[in-house]
């Protein structure tokens, strides 16, 4: 139903009542843009409110409006939303290790997967670090800034739910720092993986269609991000 009215608005070229359509029928584009982009400012990666989740949304609708494919399904509908979106949140965070690399997302994933394989250890004040900063200068000198990300409630909470962590954990303000560091920690592309899980309720085999990437590396990567969340 909801192609058959694309399509008539489309051909009209009529883009507002387009818009309302797909904002009503696929709202986790914007859950998913709002909340990444909330992640990606309680880390210290974007200034607070620099870009608005409603201009880039605009910005997905008008080139999904501008793409749309009258062979779509509500399927490849939902696909399309999704890869642009990702493509729109990557321009903003202007991650260039992932932008001007010439690897693929499966080698650059392969890349991710060993480095989320890295342990915990105890530093001298009893908190948990990545055993790769133990020895870090930089660490030792921001120990404090780098601990101290405490995620909003749009970013923690459904992350909570998602992996079925106990609600209790946001009272505790030590873990609830650690749990901002943890997410820090992860790497750009797992992280876009896990956010789509997460934000957008995408599964493996969607995600993996979004991010042009194997499933089974997509399962990897939820797994051992979720594994991670749950020594805290």
């Amino acid at each position: 139903m909801i192609i058959k009215l694309l399509k008539a608005h489309k051909k009209e070229e009529d883009f507002n009542p387009f818009y309302k359509k797909i904002e009503t029928h696929v709202p986790e584009v914007r859950e998913f843009i709002s909340r990444s982009l909330k992640a990606a400012e309680n880390e210290g990666k974007l200034d607070r409110g620099y870009y608005d989740p409603q201009g880039i949304l605009d910005e997905v609708y008008l080139a999904v409006f501008s793409e749309f494919d009258f062979e779509w399904d509500e399927k490849a509908l939902r696909y399309y939303l999704l890869k642009i979106a990702v493509d729109k949140l990557d321009e903003k965070k202007v991650l260039e290790a992932t932008v001007s690399t010439p690897l693929s997302t499966g080698d650059l994933l392969k890349e991710e997967l060993n480095r989320l394989k890295e342990d915990f250890t105890t530093d001298g004040d009893g908190d948990l670090i990545l055993n790769t900063e133990l020895d870090d200068i930089s660490y030792k000198q921001e120990k404090r800034y780098r601990h101290d990300i405490y995620m909003d409630d749009i970013v923690e909470k459904p992350i909570l739910e998602k992996l079925k962590l106990d609600d209790a954990f946001q009272l505790a303000a030590r873990r609830r720092a650690f749990f901002g560091y943890l997410y820090s920690t992860i790497p750009h592309i797992s992280k876009t993986i896990f956010e789509l899980h997460v934000f957008a309720n995408q599964s493996a085999p969607e995600i993996s269609l979004i991010m042009d990437t194997e499933e089974e590396k997509v399962r990897r990567v939820l797994n051992m991000i979720a594994e991670r969340f749950k020594r805290v």
